[in-house]
């Protein structure tokens, strides 16, 4: 039987089919050394091919929103500067006839037709794409977005990292929940990747979903309240489940227990970390009695490579500190495309430090974090705040 790769609308993708249209679309690439790829696509096996096809063959892997407007799209791509677009969007083959550039249509074996969009010549990027695996956006303070490039290091780094939470079995099955430009889509897609796994694509609209199949959980604490409203919790098989990871909010002590009880053999993490760190920078594995703080669970400990400052620091009644997280270390991206002087970097007794805009309690003894909310990205650092490095050793 053939290993699975992908489910997704009712169908199966195995690894052998995503390899036959990995060739196809390789063989289809002009030459050059501009080896971005943007996909841009309604239909979500796209976005899974792209992922598969650079993160296999060394490409760098950029997933932009079709939901966007078209001059946000278009200034991404501005941005990106890419090789080679991937897309069944009318309105940016539309775009591409109108600028007379180059595109074509493809029959990839296994995922049907679409475009491959050129430039009529390959023009040099103003930032360095040496080791780059993927780019993602984030939004500045104006709203304009601000290119996140991930190098092959910064995915190591986490990596090792992810390998430190759980085992992932060949037979497991990771739930994707997360729109394919959130990073936390990626690591669905890295779980099944390192570990010959599979990933199931979950559309809350879609009926054909392979809910039952799965065995990791990975979604924000929103998303799975939304699901019980929506009665799809049930559709998933509470014995199968091994593992849940939520990210990307946070977790609330009554989302400890709602999962608990939909999924009572489930190991949970609790996963912390902007865009800028890699995917996830701190962990928790849950277990009673669950840490919190105001009703908010422990986004645990930093990542092993990671060292945290915490910025304005005030000493609370109970002896932990208060203040705003700032971070470095090896899953700490090199800076923005676009925006290569930004603010959120400083230096501290000779290293880079990125400030999160997110203010952490710490309790040192511990050496555990709390997420305490968003704060003011308008910082004064003082010279007499401490800096604390991850107390963990392999």
């Amino acid at each position: 039987m053939e290993q699975i790769f992908l489910y997704a609308k009712g169908k199966r993708y195995s690894y052998h089919e995503l390899n036959n249209a990995s060739i196809a679309l390789m063989q289809k690439l002009p030459p050059g050394s501009n080896r971005k790829v943007v996909v841009l696509a309604s239909q979500p096996e796209l976005y899974y091919l792209a992922f598969y096809f650079c993160f296999t063959y060394d490409y760098i892997f950029c997933p932009v929103n079709t939901t966007d407007s078209l001059s946000l799209i278009e200034e991404k791509l501005s941005i990106i500067n890419p090789g080679v677009i991937i897309t069944n969007e009318q309105k940016i083959i539309s775009q591409w006839r109108e600028k007379d550039q180059v595109y074509e249509p493809v029959q990839l074996p296994s995922f049907g037709h679409c475009f491959l969009c050129f430039g009529e010549k390959e023009y040099p990027d103003n930032y360095d794409t040496e080791d780059l695996r993927y780019i993602l956006f984030t939004a500045g303070v104006n709203g304009a977005p601000k290119g996140v490039p991930v190098t092959n290091t910064n995915i190591a780094a986490f990596t090792d990292n992810l390998q430190e939470l759980f085992e992932v079995e060949e037979t497991a099955v990771i739930a994707n929940t997360f729109d394919f430009s959130f990073d936390l889509s990626i690591l669905t897609m890295l779980l099944a990747w390192n570990n010959r796994a599979a990933v199931a694509h979950i559309d809350t609209e879609e009926p054909h979903n392979a809910f039952a199949d799965c065995s990791i959980l990975c979604l924000m604490p929103s998303m799975m309240r939304d699901m019980q409203q929506k009665l799809l919790l049930h559709r998933f098989s509470p014995s199968n489940i091994k593992h849940i990871l939520f990210c990307g909010e946070p977790l609330l002590l009554t989302d400890f227990y709602l999962a608990q009880k939909y999924f009572p053999k489930a190991s949970i993490y609790n996963c912390y970390g902007p865009t800028e760190l890699t995917i996830y920078c701190a962990a928790c594995k849950l277990q009673y009695p669950v840490p919190t703080s105001n009703g908010i669970i422990c986004i645990g400990q930093l990542n092993i490579g990671s060292k945290a400052y915490i910025s304005n620091a005030t000493i609370l009644s109970n002896h932990h500190e208060e203040g705003e997280l700032c971070l470095t270390g090896e899953q700490l991206f090199r800076g923005y495309i676009n925006v290569p002087n930004s603010e959120r970097f400083f230096e501290f007794n000779g290293e880079r430090y990125y400030k999160t805009g997110d203010k952490v309690i710490y309790n040192r003894e511990e050496d555990l974090y709390y997420y305490a909310g968003n704060i003011d990205r308008e910082i004064t650092y003082y010279s007499h705040q401490r800096i604390w490095k991850s107390g963990r050793r392999r």
